[in-house]
C-alpha cells in the first residue's frame, strides 16, 4: 500500500503539486459548506434576516405566502441556562404570530433548540399554511453567568452608560455588582448579542411578499398602540346607533396585584364603567406570565363615551423588562369594527376635563387640609373626580375628599375606601369619578392629606393623573347655566347665636351671649375623646353664677369623621332667658391644622357653635 502511493508520487514536484491541490480542494469543499450554511439549501431564497442585537431588543418583519409552503428558519438566541436544554427560559428568541388572528404559531424555547457554544441554535423546517404572518426576535434582558456569581438584568438600550439595570438602578445594595462585573458582562453582552438573530428561507419559487408590521386591524376605529412609559391615554368617542366594538388590548399585570398598564371605556355622562380590563375577562398575551390581553366584542349603546388607557413606569414598547407579549406592536389598545358600515356610526371627539368646573382643589401637597364651597341654586346633577392614596390596611383612606351641607353641616359625599378603584401606578392610588344628584342649597368640599405620599412628592409610583391629586367637581347637565352656580364664603350665620370655632393647642375660650326670651338652641360641637373621656370639648355655662346648663359628655357623642377620637355632638336644647357663656378648653395636641392623627371631616368647625333653632314663647 505504501509502495503503490510511493510508486506513484514518483517525484518531489509531483508531491508539491498534489500538496497544493488538496489545500486548494480543502479550501474550495470549506467554502462550499459555509456557503450552503450561509444560504441554506439549494433553491431556496432568504427573505428575512434579523440581526444584531447589541443595540436592538426588538425587530420584526412581515411575510404573506400564497400557498402551504415549508419554511426553513435558522436562528441563534439564548437560555438562562447554558448547560441544560429542558430548564431555563430564553431570554434572546424568535417567534411566529398569525398577522390575522395575531396567534403564535412558532416560538424558539429551551427544547426544540440545541446547544451552541453559550448559545442556542434552530435550524429546522417547518410548514406554514397559505396566509400572513409576522416574525419577531427579542433580547429584553442579559442572563450573565460565571465562576462567581448568576445575574439576570434587564438591557434598557436607552442608555449606553448604564446598559444595565441590575436590582433597579437606585438600589445601593446592588449597585456594587453592576461596579464589579460591568465590564464583563458588558464585554460577554456585546460579543453575543450581535451574533443573535434569526433567518426564514422558502423555496425560491415560491412568491413572497414582504411588508412591516403589524398589520392593521380591518375596519380600524381607533388605535393607540406601540405606547411607552407612563403613557395616559384619553380620548372622547360617540355612538349615533348601538354598535358591537371589537377591542384588543394588550397590557401588564402581576398575579395578585393591581394592574399596571390597561385600559377602561366610560360613559361620558354618568362616568360610569362600561367596560374594563380586569382579571375577571384577560387572558396571557404570551411573553411574561405579566403580558394580559382582552381580545372580544363589546356592545354599546348610541350615546358617548371616554377611553382611558395608562402604563406605568416600566415594561414598555420602548423597554421590556422582560419578554414582551407575541403582539408587541399593538401594545395599548385597538377598537375595530366588524365591517365598513360601522365607520360611520363611530365619531372621535376631544374630551375636556376643564368645562363646567364648579370646584378645583387638586396638586394637593403633604399634611393640606383645603376647602371650598359652592351654592346651587336649584337641583343639579355634579360630577365628583377624585384621587387620593388607600392606608396599606385598605380600610380607609389617607389622602380623600368630601362634601358637606354647610348649613346643616351633614356630610352629603365622601370618598369610600370602599367604592374606589385603582387610579394607577401604586396599588394605594384610588380615584372615584361618579355623578350624584344635589339639592340646591350651600356646600362644602374639602381635602385632607397625611405628611407622604402627595404631589410632587409620591413615595411609590404616582396616579396616571398625578394633576388631579385632590377633588373636582363638574356640572353635568346638557343645558348646565353657569348663572345657576356661585362661590360659597362661609360667613356667620345670622342665626349663630355664639361660636367658638378653629380651636388651637392649650386653648380656653370663651363668648357671652344673652338671650330675650325661652329659645331652642342647637349645640353643633366637634372635640377629641378617648376611653369614654374628653379632651377638647365645649359646654354652657350660666354667665352670673358659673352654673354649668349644658356639657359634651363622651357619652353623648359619636365619630366625627377622620380618627375615631374625633368626636361630634348635634343637639337641640332649650334654654330660658338670660345671660350665658359659651365655654371651649383643649389639650396640648390634635387641634385644628396642629392634628397628630387624620382630622374630622368638619375640621374647620373644630370647636362649638350655637344655633337659633326656633323660639318658644313663654306661656306665663
Amino acid at each position: 500500500m505504501h509502495y503503490c502511493i510511493v510508486k506513484r508520487i514518483e517525484s518531489f514536484n509531483q508531491f508539491k503539486i498534489m500538496k497544493s491541490t488538496l489545500y486548494y480542494l480543502l479550501i474550495t469543499v470549506t467554502t462550499v459548506l459555509f456557503l450552503c450554511n450561509r444560504y441554506a439549501n439549494a433553491g431556496e431564497k432568504l427573505i428575512v434576516e434579523l440581526k444584531d442585537f447589541s443595540r436592538s431588543e426588538l425587530k420584526a418583519c412581515g411575510f404573506t405566502l400564497n400557498s402551504e409552503s415549508p419554511v426553513h428558519i435558522k436562528a441563534l438566541g439564548a437560555s438562562t441556562d447554558r448547560k441544560n436544554k429542558s430548564r431555563g427560559d430564553m431570554f434572546a428568541y424568535g417567534w411566529i404570530i398569525n398577522s390575522e388572528t395575531r396567534e403564535k404559531v412558532w416560538m424558539m424555547d429551551p427544547n426544540n433548540t440545541s446547544r451552541s457554544g453559550d448559545d442556542r441554535k434552530f435550524d429546522e423546517y417547518i410548514t406554514l399554511p397559505k396566509g400572513t404572518y409576522e416574525i419577531y426576535f427579542t433580547a429584553p434582558y442579559f442572563s450573565y453567568q460565571s465562576s462567581f456569581t448568576k445575574i439576570n438584568t434587564n438591557v434598557d438600550h436607552r442608555h449606553d452608560d448604564e446598559l444595565f439595570d441590575i436590582g433597579g438602578r437606585h438600589n445601593f445594595f446592588f449597585s456594587w455588582l453592576e461596579d464589579w462585573f460591568g465590564g464583563d458582562m458588558r464585554k460577554e453582552w456585546f460579543k453575543r448579542s450581535k451574533n443573535w438573530g434569526v433567518e426564514i428561507y422558502i423555496d425560491e419559487k415560491n412568491p413572497v411578499t414582504m411588508f412591516n408590521p403589524p398589520k392593521d386591524f380591518p375596519n380600524i376605529l381607533f388605535r393607540a398602540v406601540n405606547l411607552g412609559e407612563n403613557e395616559f391615554i384619553k380620548q372622547g368617542f360617540s355612538l349615533n346607533k348601538p354598535l358591537a366594538i371589537h377591542i384588543y388590548a394588550l397590557g401588564e399585570g402581576i398575579k395578585d396585584e393591581e394592574l399596571s398598564d390597561y385600559g377602561y371605556i366610560v360613559d361620558a355622562k354618568t362616568h360610569k364603567r362600561i367596560w374594563e380590563m380586569k382579571r375577571g375577562n384577560i387572558t396571557k398575551a404570551g411573553g411574561a406570565d405579566k403580558n394580559i390581553k382582552f381580545d372580544a366584542a363589546v356592545n354599546f349603546n348610541a350615546g358617548s363615551y371616554i377611553i382611558y388607557y395608562y402604563t406605568d413606569d416600566s415594561h414598555s414598547s420602548v423597554d421590556w423588562n422582560d419578554s414582551p407579549p407575541y403582539d408587541p406592536l399593538n401594545y395599548g389598545i385597538s377598537l375595530y369594527g366588524h365591517d365598513e358600515k360601522d365607520k360611520p356610526v363611530f365619531k372621535l371627539f376631544t374630551p375636556s376635563d376643564e368645562e363646567n368646573v364648579i370646584v378645583s382643589i387638586t396638586k394637593v401637597g403633604n399634611d393640606e387640609t383645603r376647602s371650598e364651597g359652592f351654592t346651587l341654586k336649584k337641583d343639579a346633577n355634579v360630577r365628583i373626580y377624585s384621587i387620593g392614596e388607600r392606608y396599606s390596611s385598605r380600610r380607609q383612606m389617607a389622602d380623600y375628599g368630601w362634601i358637606i351641607n354647610a348649613k346643616t353641616r351633614e356630610k352629603v359625599w365622601e370618598m369610600n375606601v370602599d367604592k374606589t378603584v385603582h387610579a394607577g401606578g401604586g396599588s394605594k392610588n384610588r380615584m372615584i369619578d361618579e355623578v350624584i344628584s344635589l339639592p340646591k342649597g350651600s356646600y362644602m368640599v374639602f381635602y385632607q392629606s397625611d405628611d407622604s405620599h402627595s404631589y410632587d412628592d409620591w413615595n411609590v409610583s404616582p396616579s396616571y393623573d398625578p394633576k388631579h391629586w385632590g377633588i373636582t367637581v363638574y356640572a353635568v347637565d346638557g343645558d348646565f347655566d353657569k348663572s345657576t352656580v356661585e362661590k360659597y364664603i362661609e360667613e356667620r350665620d345670622k342665626n349663630i347665636i355664639a361660636q367658638i370655632i378653629k380651636v388651637r393647642d392649650n386653648a380656653n375660650l370663651s363668648e357671652t351671649f344673652k338671650l330675650t326670651e325661652p329659645t331652642r338652641v342647637r349645640i353643633y360641637a366637634i372635640g377629641e375623646g378617648a376611653r369614654r373621656e374628653m379632651s377638647d370639648y365645649g359646654w354652657v355655662e350660666q354667665a352670673t353664677t358659673g352654673k354649668v346648663v349644658w356639657e359634651m359628655t363622651y357619652s353623648m357623642t359619636f365619630h366625627a369623621g377622620g380618627a375615631r377620637k374625633n368626636r361630634l355632638v348635634n343637639t337641640t336644647i332649650l334654654l330660658d332667658k338670660g345671660e350665658y357663656r359659651l365655654r371651649y378648653v383643649s389639650d396640648d395636641s390634635h387641634s385644628f391644622n396642629k392634628w397628630n392623627d387624620d382630622p374630622p371631616d368638619d375640621a374647620q368647625y373644630w370647636g362649638i357653635i350655637l344655633y337659633r333653632e326656633l323660639e318658644v314663647k313663654d306661656k306665663n
